[in-house]
């Protein structure tokens, strides 16, 4: 089976399992506890593309244009995850005692519970991208199918009265962290897993490329999840709960284009190794079923959008239908850009893969500054599509340049 199909049907799993953490928690929990999990997705999104700092998709370039390294990577890719995510954590559990009410309902106790498994969190992530750089795709995805398949098994506790509650919830995402982390290992190859070892963050070029790399990452993360926290913190939780509802659509739009995206960017990696990439040996991000199939789901959730945020989180949630008629356009403008992106990674990360989300992400907050006082939620979806246009226009104009040659320059910091 192709590795697209197999990470397909993998992350399919993955978004079904997302959708029924937000869905069971809305139905069970209200709004408030809905917000305080977008919250916790949030910051697991930050810890991979964060304080990751770039490890993951460094991992992923050396090993794509040096198979050789692999041992190298994933040792030097086990400490990178462990220190940055120790490190992570000690920050969330300190914020968590100092200002409570952002976690609300959580207790600082359960948060930071959910802080101490950063390490394993941040490992699984760098490590992965060894195997993603290595084109070990099936063991790649089999990782994150057991993460989400744990989660899944705890959540179902949430069926027993007296644990209805969001620290269950809490717990579930702590555990399916250990999970992901113990498969990991078990999927690297022998002489790859322990001792961690700090070689490969010194080989030549390495920082460089996770320095740009790392850019990239945050700015991309914060353009996509800033506004939420800006929401929750300005409009508070039941604001964030209907705009959560209502950005699933957008994540729905944006699936196909980021599972291209992350095979792509190690196959543009591997045929531009040595300077050699050209457009005639360029890689093809996506085929005419994916993209058919993203037409076809735009067109009903521009259709149907109060049938799309109701079927999910139920009746409350009807008013943020609204909402999906504007996120639907700005999630087909973030994809294409998020491929040209992914091409960009692959020929050594230059100054457009950060410069393109820096710009957007300031229209966004630029946005988000006027418009969610008057306007709340209806306000962060019109600055997300601005956002998108800005991400659109810098990220094409930074692969026009870079194909106007035949080879790769290396990676350029900001």
């Amino acid at each position: 089976m192709g590795a697209f199909v197999v990470t397909f049907l993998a992350r399919i799993f993955g978004a079904a399992a997302a959708i029924l953490l937000g869905a069971v928690t809305a139905r069970m929990l209200g709004r408030e506890a809905r917000g305080a999990v977008e919250t916790f997705v949030v910051l697991r999104l930050a810890l991979h593309a964060v304080a990751s700092l770039g490890g993951s998709q460094a991992a992923t370039w050396v090993v794509a244009r040096a198979p050789e390294s692999l041992r190298a990577a994933a040792r030097g890719g086990l400490a990178w995850g462990l220190s940055a995510g120790l490190v992570a954590g000690l920050a969330i559990a300190a914020a968590a005692f100092a200002h409570p009410a952002w976690f609300e309902p959580v207790p600082p106790v359960w948060v930071a519970l959910f802080a101490a498994a950063a390490p394993a969190a941040l490992a699984t992530h760098v490590a992965g991208g060894v195997l993603l750089g290595a084109h070990r795709v099936h063991a790649w995805n089999v990782v994150a199918v057991a993460y989400r398949a744990s989660m899944l098994l705890l959540l179902a506790l949430l069926a027993v009265p007296a644990l209805r509650r969001i620290e269950t919830v809490v717990l579930a995402l702590v555990v399916a962290e250990a999970v992901a982390l113990a498969v990991t290992l078990a999927a690297l190859p022998r002489g790859a897993r322990m001792p961690a070892r700090t070689e490969f963050a010194r080989a030549p070029g390495v920082r460089r490329y996770a320095r740009s790399a790392w850019t990239h990452a945050a700015l991309s993360f914060a353009l996509l999840s800033a506004d939420v926290l800006v929401l929750g913190a300005w409009a508070g939780n039941e604001e964030l709960g209907l705009y959560a509802a209502a950005a699933l659509a957008r994540q729905v739009l944006l699936f196909l284009p980021w599972i291209a995206g992350l095979l792509f960017f190690p196959k543009v990696a591997s045929a531009t190794r040595a300077g050699q990439g050209t457009a005639a040996t360029r890689p093809r991000a996506m085929g005419p079923v994916p993209i058919a199939i993203v037409v076809v789901a735009t067109a009903l959730l521009l259709a149907f959008p109060r049938e799309f945020v109701t079927g999910v989180h139920g009746d409350r949630f009807a008013d943020a239908a609204r909402l999906v008629r504007i996120l639907v356009p700005a999630a087909i403008l973030t994809g294409v850009a998020n491929l040209a992106l992914q091409e960009l990674l692959g020929r050594g990360a230059p100054r457009a893969t950060w410069l393109a989300p820096g710009a957007a992400l300031t229209a966004d907050m630029i946005g988000n500054v006027l418009w969610i006082p008057r306007h709340g939620a209806l306000g962060t979806a019109w600055a997300a599509l601005a956002a998108s246009v800005v991400l659109l226009a810098v990220a094409m104009a930074g692969l026009w340049r870079a194909r106007r040659g035949t080879t790769v320059s290396g990676p350029t910091g900001p």
